[in-house]
């Protein structure tokens, strides 16, 4: 009895393989799409000849495998042209061996080939339940016709024990195979709605990106086209907005554009930049946006020296600077400090709004993390993280409940020029100085 268990389950293993396998190269796309059509195929033939190779012998004229249940399973899956091909394997290598049982296996192959061809469309379109139900039901219906033929062709039957252990396993076979195949195919389909949901998910949050990022200076470029149209200004200072204006509009398109050639970002271009002006001109764009909450800003600004792209550096100080300031709804006062710490720059931007919480804290720079509802992207923050590792410095932030936020920026300072590189015009200048 353990002898006849461990032959057909070495068949099982056999008839396995390809069900995990087969599925797992396909969904790769590797190869000739008409390779990856016939390759199931193929694989269950090879099956086949294996099962017939190594089977549980009768002593007689018989021999008993499972090679109906890949002969089922590629037939009633591929449809009539791998039933057909899979049928005609089993009959030539089965009459190699010759013996009695070669008529059983051209009545039976003839039989699930006919059989599958008929079923195949309904079979598919069954709910995978009723698949397994109906192809257990189907193995064993040719497993007793298999049995049947064989106790009426030859004076010498088979044992009873081997053809009723023949009966109850292949169906059983049958049941793990097709439950199986199910299972993969079921996760591969899973997967692969996970795969789209998370590249519409992906969309989404570019789509939510680039909104966050092209607000601020659409925003901006609003306001001073409001000033200008809605206040008398003398020409200098309409001159003065429109050139703002225009600017920012242009900052809007580079945002586009990078967005637009995200998949093949072009070169940085680093340069040196003076903290102190880059804080002024961000401050002039959003000044109009304090002015509206009511916040007033201080300044303690230092012309120390960093090196950066400048319109990253300055969307990042966009980004925090806006931040404070809707965090003082009602008012407030925003401090912002450049100084030097332990050789490095310091900004400092410090609000009076209303704070944060240790867990808000923890989680800030996180991907759509936003402590703004609905109004917020989560995305500010994220990419003032970036902007600023990208530039070798850090950002550490404290906060507390209704007293406000402090977030300091630490910057290499860029390195001074050499003697050598000085132009004698500008020695000259130090000199006067």
């Amino acid at each position: 009895m353990l002898s006849i268990l461990k032959d057909f389950l070495l068949n099982l293993f056999f008839i396995l393989l390809p069900v995990f396998l087969v599925p797992l190269w396909t969904e790769q796309e590797k190869g000739p799409k008409r390779l990856r059509l016939y390759l199931p195929t193929a694989c269950y033939a090879i099956v086949i000849i294996l099962c017939i190779t190594l089977p549980v012998n009768a002593g007689n004229d018989f021999i008993f495998d499972l090679r109906q249940i890949p002969l089922w399973v590629g037939s009633l899956y591929g449809g009539a042209g791998p039933a057909a091909l899979l049928a005609l394997v089993t009959i030539v290598y089965r009459s190699l061996f010759g013996g009695a049982g070669v008529l059983t296996t051209v009545v039976v192959s003839i039989a699930i080939a006919a059989v599958s061809s008929l079923w195949t469309k309904r079979f598919v379109s069954l709910p995978s339940k009723q698949r397994v139900l109906l192809a257990v039901l189907l193995s064993f219906a040719s497993g007793l016709l298999t049995v049947t033929m064989a106790e009426w062709i030859v004076d010498n039957p088979p044992p009873l024990l081997l053809s009723l252990t023949f009966l109850l396993v292949q169906p059983a076979g049958m049941l793990i195979v097709c439950a199986a195949r199910e299972m993969v195919h079921h996760n591969m389909a899973l997967r692969k709605r996970i795969i789209r949901a998370e590249k519409m998910e992906a969309v989404t949050h570019l789509a939510a990106s680039i909104s966050h990022e092209i607000r601020n200076p659409l925003t901006a470029a609003r306001g001073f086209i409001q000033l200008i149209e809605e206040q008398p200004l003398a020409a200098e200072k309409r001159r003065q907005y429109a050139r703002i204006a225009m600017e920012e509009l242009d900052r809007a398109e580079a945002i586009i554009t990078d967005y637009l050639t995200f998949a093949k970002p072009a070169p940085e271009t680093p340069e040196k930049l003076n903290v102190k002006l880059e804080v002024e001109r961000v401050i002039d764009i959003i000044r109009p946006l304090a002015n509206m909450h009511c916040v007033d800003i201080h300044t303690t600004l230092a012309p120390f020296s960093v090196i950066g792209e400048r319109e990253k550096f300055r969307q990042c100080l966009l980004n925090v600077i806006k931040n404070a300031i809707e965090a003082m709804p009602n008012g407030g006062t925003l401090h912002i400090h450049v100084s030097i710490d332990n050789g490095r720059v310091l900004i400092r931007i410090a609000d009076t709004g209303v704070g944060m919480t240790k867990e808000q804290l923890e989680r800030l720079g996180e991907p759509y993390f936003t402590t703004k509802g609905i109004k917020g992207t989560g995305l500010g923050m994220m990419v003032a993280y970036r902007i600023i590792e990208s530039m070798n410095g850090t950002i550490q932030i404290e906060s507390e409940i209704h007293k406000g936020t402090t977030v300091s920026i630490y910057l290499p300072l860029a390195p001074s020029p050499s003697p050598s590189t000085i132009s004698d015009k500008e020695k000259q200048l130090f000199a006067v100085l």
